[in-house]
Parts: structure tokens; C-alpha cells; sequence
């Protein structure tokens, strides 16, 4: 299967990469940042040139206009009858003293004025960003207080606007911001680009979606990884491939197994029902009937294993009873135990009628949940079997009189090919018969419960199915 292109970049060939003239991811980097230090630059010039061109116009006074303000009226100031507001700069505020410091005059605020007072006894320049022209006068001095700042020519400006300075600032950081903001953007969209191809891949390559083309990239880090990653690619298939051709050499193999059983269990049951029409007792008519219906049996397994290993094989669900069904799964299990004449104690609170369910998978599951326990459980020895209900599930257990479960199989009796060999000492099981159990259980939405019995001190084995 073939991936398309999807606009993220130009395709190679599958199995090499095109090769393309490549930077490093460093070059990559740096041309952004290039961009957003000559973004930020321009910006920069940008508030200069605004702020002349503002004072060029006259629409904003220079910094040091009110000092040159104060130290031109200085001289009108002093030779003035009387000083008074008219006679004040523009920009500039006032305050006039006595020669003992009381207040006579002036538009400084309150809480200024000890300073304005202090220019005049220490013959202090500034404070707290403020100057002061201390101007004698005949008996009485004139403080004129300012700021050495850039302020606009129209009081309605400086009334609602923060000072030029500061609107400067504050839009410069806007912008710096935004440029930066949209570079970040640039970049990610950029980057993302990049790693489009590298994306696409491991993605694809994740769904074992192996038959693909891998796009080219012009950061040589990146192309590092995408000539690994077509490494990685062309090894999996051809290990994918492998071992699908082992499983399908291993489905045939056993496809014809299954196949060639065929041909002796029909022997085996034809035989037996050749039997039950000849004269036998009622202990061999029983047998017989054993070797009937459990050849039946296989023969149903058979076909069904032939199902699962074509892949063909879906549960057929529907309402089964469930007395009709525990009285057949006991028939049988009766079967299993009369050859070490094991006694089954049952004990059922059910008050379901039916239960959804695939009649022979869920026989096949319960039967072998009996062929363990008869297996494990001492000649002579006792089964009990139990079933309830229990939030609205079937409840359904098993529990034998053996050596019971050791503290591993409780954690991997279920899985595949597990033989608990320690403490359930036996050769002749192959450590599937759980497994399919539990895999019975999951096709029914159910589960399987490992643990041992404190009534018997042997394994219980609990099987739980949705009813």
C-alpha cells in the first residue's frame, strides 16, 4: 500500500531517501532568530524616527524645554514687581517663599513644597524627579520646580496620555511582543513542516503499514532520522514477512493435522455406533456411549479448530437453556471422572432460564475447566461443582481435591502453554486447556477466576459470564 503525499513535501523512493541539499538545524534556528532581532531593530528606529519626527512637528516638546524655559524667565522673574502665574514658564510650576520659608504664592502641591523649600537653604538641583531655578527676589525667593522629560505641546494630551517616553515604551514592548509572538508561530509552523515527513512515517510504520514512500527533508538532523528510520522500515518487513510466511507454513501444517484426525475420529464413532446395535451390557453400552459422544464431540472441535486456523471462525451467540445445558456438561463430565472414580457434588442457585452464549465454545471452556480439575484430583477423590448469580452474571465454579494452585500458576495458570509443574505434578497436559478457557471466557465478555479452595485446600477454578 502506497501513502500519498498530502502536500507536506516531495516524495522519495521507497527503500532510499532523495538526497537534497541540506542545513544543518542550527542554520535553521538562527535564521529565525535573525528575524526577530532585525524585526525587534526595526522597531526600535521605528519609535526614534516617530519620536523626532513628533518634536520636529513641534507636537512634542524636547526633554530640557522647560529647563531652558525656566532659565529664560529667570532674569523677567526676578525684576518683576511681584511674582505671579502669568509670569511663569510654560511646562514649569511655582512656589514663593518668604525669607523664613513661609508660603506666599505658588501651584506646587502641598507635599512638594518642603522640597522646593529645601532648593532654596541648600541650593538643591532635583529630587525625587523633579529640578528646581531658585530665583532671589527683593525679601522672598521664587522656586521654579520641572522635569527634564519629553512632553507634548497640547495640555489635553498630557492630561488623559501617559508622557511620550512612556507611550513609546509601552508600544515598543507591544510590538517586540507581537514580533515575537509571531515568529514563535512562524517557527512552530515551520518546524512542524519539517518533522511532517518524520511524523508520517513513525506513524505509519506503528500501524505496520511497511509498503510506503518516505519524504525528503532539507535539515540534516532530520534526514538523520529519516534514513534510521528507513533502516528500521525495510527490517521490519522483511522480518514481518518472515514470520507471516513461518505462520502460514505452521496453518497449513496444522490445517492438515486437523484434516488427517478427521479420518479416525469418523472411524472411531462409526465403530462405536457399530457397537451399541450388537448385544452388550448395560456397564459397556455406557461406555460405548462415552466413546459416542465424545467422538461427536471432537469432531465438532475439529471442524471449528479448522475455522479458527482458516480465520474464518465467529461465535454463534444465542439463548441456550441453561438446565438442558448443565445437565449435558455433567453427562460428560461424568465421562471424565468415572475412570478414577471421582464423585461430583453439585450445588446450583440459579434463577436465570437462559443465557446468551455460544453453546460449543462455552462447552468446550467448562469442559476443560472438569479435565484439569479430574486430572489434579486423587483417585477416589471429590469435584465440586457450585453455580449462583451474582450482579447479573452467571456464576459458575469448579473445585477439586488436589494439591491446588502454587503461588505462580495463580498469576500465569491462564496463559498460554503454562505447565505448572511444581506443584501439580503432570506430564500429560500442554498448558492450553486454561488458556482456552479464558479465552472463552473474554469472547463472552466474562472472566476466569484462579484461586485455591478453603473447602477443599485443592484449585478453584470461578468462571464468570454476563447473563
Amino acid at each position: 500500500m502506497f501513502a500519498h503525499q498530502n502536500g507536506l513535501g516531495d516524495w522519495v523512493q521507497m527503500g532510499r531517501i532523495k538526497n537534497r541539499k541540506a542545513i544543518p538545524l542550527s542554520l535553521f534556528y538562527l535564521k529565525y532568530f535573525a528575524c526577530l532581532f532585525l524585526a525587534i531593530l526595526a522597531v526600535i528606529l521605528g519609535e526614534i524616527m516617530v519620536f523626532n519626527a513628533l518634536v520636529w512637528n513641534e507636537m512634542v516638546y524636547p526633554a530640557d524645554y522647560a529647563q531652558e524655559q525656566a532659565k529664560a524667565a529667570a532674569d523677567r522673574i526676578a525684576g518683576a514687581e511681584e511674582a505671579v502665574e502669568d509670569l511663569i514658564p510654560q511646562l514649569c510650576e511655582y512656589a514663593v517663599f518668604g525669607e523664613e520659608g513661609e508660603l506666599r504664592a505658588g501651584n506646587i502641591e502641598k507635599s512638594g513644597l518642603p522640597d522646593a523649600w529645601r532648593a532654596v537653604r541648600e541650593n538643591m538641583p532635583g529630587s525625587r524627579g523633579f529640578y528646581y531655578r531658585v530665583i532671589p527676589r527683593e525679601g522672598e525667593y521664587c522656586v521654579l520646580r520641572y522635569q527634564i522629560i519629553p512632553q507634548y505641546k497640547s495640555p489635553v494630551l498630557r492630561k488623559y496620555l501617559p508622557g511620550p517616553q512612556n507611550l513609546i515604551l509601552i508600544s515598543s514592548l507591544f510590538f517586540v511582543l507581537l514580533i515575537v509572538v509571531t515568529t514563535a508561530v512562524c517557527f512552530g509552523h515551520s518546524l512542524k513542516k519539517k518533522l511532517a515527513p518524520l511524523i508520517l512515517a513513525a506513524e505509519k510504520i506503528r500501524k505496520q503499514e511497511l509498503d510506503f514512500r518516505i519524504m525528503s527533508s532539507d535539515i540534516n538532523e532530520i534526514a538523520a532520522v529519516m534514513r534510521a528510520l528507513e533502516h528500521m522500515r525495510a527490517e521490519l518487513k522483511r522480518s514481518l514477512e518472515s514470520q507471516w510466511s513461518m505462520e502460514q507454513t505452521k496453518k497449513e501444517q496444522i490445517l492438515a493435522l486437523a484434516h488427517d484426525l478427521k479420518t479416525p475420529l469418523t472411524l472411531v464413532r462409526g465403530n462405536a455406533e457399530l457397537l451399541c446395535e450388537t448385544y452388550l451390557t448395560e456397564e459397556q453400552r455406557e461406555c460405548v456411549g462415552f466413546i459416542e459422544k465424545g467422538s461427536r464431540q471432537m469432531q465438532n472441535y475439529v471442524g471449528t479448530f479448522i475455522e479458527i486456523a482458516k480465520d474464518s471462525y465467529r461465535p454463534q451467540f444465542r439463548q441456550i437453556c441453561l438446565n438442558s445445558f448443565l445437565e449435558e456438561m455433567m453427562e460428560q463430565a461424568e465421562g471424565l471422572c468415572a475412570a478414577k472414580n471421582i464423585r461430583i457434588r453439585q450445588s446450583y442457585q440459579y434463577e436465570a432460564q437462559n443465557i446468551l452464549a455460544d453453546h460449543d465454545l462455552l462447552m468446550r471452556g467448562f469442559l476443560n475447566v472438569f479435565a484439569n480439575g479430574a486430572e489434579y484430583t486423587p483417585k477416589g477423590g471429590i469435584i465440586y461443582v457450585e453455580g449462583w448469580e451474582e450482579d447479573g452474571c452467571i456464576v459458575f465454579s469448579v473445585s477439586d481435591t488436589g494439591s491446588g494452585f502454587s503461588a505462580e500458576a495463580l498469576r500465569h495458570g491462564a496463559e498460554q502453554f503454562y505447565r505448572d509443574d511444581r506443584s501439580r505434578n503432570s506430564t500429560s497436559h500442554f498448558g492450553i486447556g486454561l488458556f482456552m478457557t479464558d479465552l472463552v471466557m473474554k469472547q463472552h465478555n466474562g472472566r476466569l477466576i484462579l484461586e485455591n479452595s478453603e473447602k477443599t485446600g485443592g484449585a478453584k477454578v470461578t468462571l464468570k459470564i454476563p447473563r
